[in-house]
């Protein structure tokens, strides 16, 4: 351990210190402190380019800090024990299209090492509610139902930690109000989750705490009720999220 390396302690859920990313013209992080207890709801607040996503692909393993340190339950992020941990809803999704539901959480069960692919794949699918179409190639799917495959698809390891990029992205009512029964079955289940969205006022209502970023910095970190009324909600476009 480097001398001037703080230890770590094993007991939260996310220790994430100091993270700072470069891009090649952008920090798109600066020194970043960030600790989720077990069982935390998180909404992570920002507007466009305040350094959301990145924070949470550097917490799921899926990017590197320029500097910083991250634990997952005392263990590095990117490790295999805390990819294990670690549900991750990417913007992105990561879907196959040319594959069905079936074929697309079974292959994501073999990669996660679970015995019995198929029944869980099949479980998974009518947790979220696509049993009828598990069998139909993802390209045919709406963007909610492919929302629900994605969500199968991060959290069919029934993982401690579930991260979810704009999950509330291209939704009619209906699948915003789906997600928000999703999220509330996380917090009940008494999982860790942080939720990046610019639907402020529907992350805040099923948060404890919210923390918002500006310019790749935290500029609140405080229970969710008092968030709208601080000074962070009326900067950096953070006045018209979820309004």
């Amino acid at each position: 351990m480097d001398e001037n390396e703080v230890p770590f302690d094993a007991s939260p859920a996310i220790d994430a210190r100091r993270i700072s990313k470069r891009y090649p013209r952008v920090w798109a992080l600066s020194a970043v402190d960030l600790r989720v207890e077990c069982g935390e709801v998180i909404a992570l607040l920002g507007p466009n380019g305040s350094g959301k996503s990145t924070l949470l692909r550097i917490v799921a393993g899926a990017a590197r800090p320029t500097a910083g340190h991250v634990r997952i339950s005392g263990e590095s992020a990117g490790s295999e024990a805390s990819r294990q941990r670690i549900g991750f809803l990417s913007h992105q999704m990561c879907l196959y299209d040319e594959l069905t539901a079936q074929e697309n959480l079974r292959f994501a069960a073999t990669m996660y090492g679970l015995d019995s692919a198929d029944d869980v794949a099949t479980g998974a699918l009518a947790a979220v509610g696509l049993s009828g179409v598990v069998d139909s190639q993802v390209r045919t799917f709406s963007s909610g139902m492919r929302k629900r495959l994605a969500l199968a698809r991060a959290t069919l390891h029934d993982p401690e930690i579930v991260l979810l990029d704009e999950p509330y992205g291209a939704l009619d009512i209906e699948g915003i109000e789906w997600v928000d029964r999703f999220v509330g079955g996380l917090s009940a289940a008494g999982k860790t989750a942080i939720i990046a969205t610019h639907e402020a006022g529907r992350a805040l209502a099923l948060s404890g705490r919210a923390v918002a970023l500006r310019d790749g910095r935290v500029v609140y970190d405080g229970p969710a009720a008092s968030f709208e009324a601080s000074t962070a909600a009326g900067t950096g476009g953070l006045e018209s999220a979820g309004r």
